[in-house]
């Protein structure tokens, strides 16, 4: 004979098998019915379950109640189980059995529903008592309640949005300490007549609770975060924007130089004179080497304002969208600078290359007549 494995699942098989089964109080009461061994059963009962047994009537008292067994929610909800969902529990008016696959009855998740943000709560409450029994939270001398888990299965209800509110207000470590003052400041408010208060009493008014703490973080981000937020942008973007312009003034003189180098270049041209010309032609190609690199540097550095902007741009986003949505355009400015920039160095360094390009033709037009005769000489020697 298969007998069950756990406490739980005895309850259950009792309550399943038991002949003439009754409620007594405190406990539930049957016969056990002749083809099974009565003393087997019995020794076999877990002794949290078990509370009496008459051989001679082969009757069996026990308490499902004690491994997580309830008749109905209203048995269910006593103790700890305010508080804390068990593992595994069974609600036999609902035919529900938690743990396993069933689907979930509103009422049950409900009750979850409850546990879960007594749970929070708990977690922003100024002290909690005798294990998370009592929960106190308190502005002032005048301003406190106390708040108990108590409530009923008539006191559960449907609690809209509850895993969105909870992740925002509760879970979310962006202003942290402000959303604990403001989820205090709306129990302090609900409850300002009273000095206890049941969570029964919030679930009533959870609705209206859930507003007051929207409202009034939406009050604080636009009056205080948003403020100062968007003044550390402004002066952020005002700096770098003197970065970015330092970054072409630093190398001003010698982008001066560029047209004057060009002219040199054109006005020491000697026609036929190969060591003058070659000199210019190496002292030009020295000086568009050192600009290339200095203009390289430069393009380095607007490069790493440019990351840092893109970091701010980031952390911004991560704001709430009201807050991100007014200060994002803040950057805009900033952005068509970044890339006018990279767009001035770039063709600075086009320009260099041009400068370099022209003094080569001018070398070769002032030995146009060399060269003529270099490759006709060139052109004898591969014709014999």
């Amino acid at each position: 004979m298969d007998l069950p494995n756990s406490p739980h699942d005895w309850a259950l098989w009792l309550l399943g098998r038991l002949e003439e089964i009754t409620n007594v109080g405190d406990h539930w009461e049957g016969r056990l019915p002749a083809r099974y061994n009565f003393y087997e059963i019995v020794r076999a009962i877990p002794p949290k379950l078990l509370k009496a047994s008459s051989p001679a009537e082969r009757r069996i008292e026990f308490r499902p109640g004690a491994v997580g067994v309830f008749q109905n929610l209203a048995e269910f909800l006593e103790g700890q189980n305010l508080r804390r969902v068990p593992e595994v529990f069974t609600i036999c008016d609902l035919g529900y059995t938690h743990g396993g696959s069933m689907p979930m009855p509103a009422a049950v998740q409900n009750y979850f529903d409850a546990v879960k943000l007594w749970s929070k709560l708990v977690k922003f409450a100024e002290y909690a008592k005798d294990k998370d029994t009592e929960l106190l939270f308190i502005q002032s001398f005048d301003s406190q309640v106390w708040l108990t888990p108590n409530y009923a299965a008539d006191d559960l209800v449907e609690l809209p949005d509850l895993n969105e509110f909870l992740a925002q207000y509760f879970d979310e470590k962006h202003h942290r300490d402000q959303k604990r003052n403001i989820v205090r400041a709306a129990l302090l408010e609900i409850f300002k007549d009273r000095r206890r208060a049941k969570l029964a009493d919030l679930l009533k008014v959870y609705q209206d609770f859930v507003e007051r703490v929207k409202s009034s973080y939406a009050l604080y981000t636009n009056d205080f975060s948003f403020e100062r937020l968007k003044s550390e942008v402004s002066k952020q973007n005002q700096e770098d924007t003197l970065r970015l312009n330092k970054a072409l003034s630093d190398i001003q003189n010698q982008l001066l130089a560029l047209p004057a180098a060009l002219l040199a270049a054109g006005a020491g041209m000697r026609q036929g004179e190969w060591y003058v010309n070659l000199t210019i032609l190496a002292s030009i190609g020295i000086y568009s080497w050192f600009m290339r690199h200095l203009v390289g540097n430069q393009k380095s550095s607007v490069d790493a304002i440019g990351a840092e902007i893109d970091l701010r741009k980031k952390k911004v986003a991560a704001q709430p969208v009201e807050i991100s949505a007014e200060v994002m355009p803040l950057f805009d400015k900033l952005s068509r600078r970044l890339d006018k920039q990279r767009s001035v160095l770039k063709q600075v360094r086009w320009g260099i290359r041009l400068v370099f390009g022209i003094t080569c033709v001018l070398v070769v037009r002032a030995h146009v007549v060399e060269l003529q005769a270099l490759m006709s000489f060139i052109d004898r020697l591969c014709a014999q």
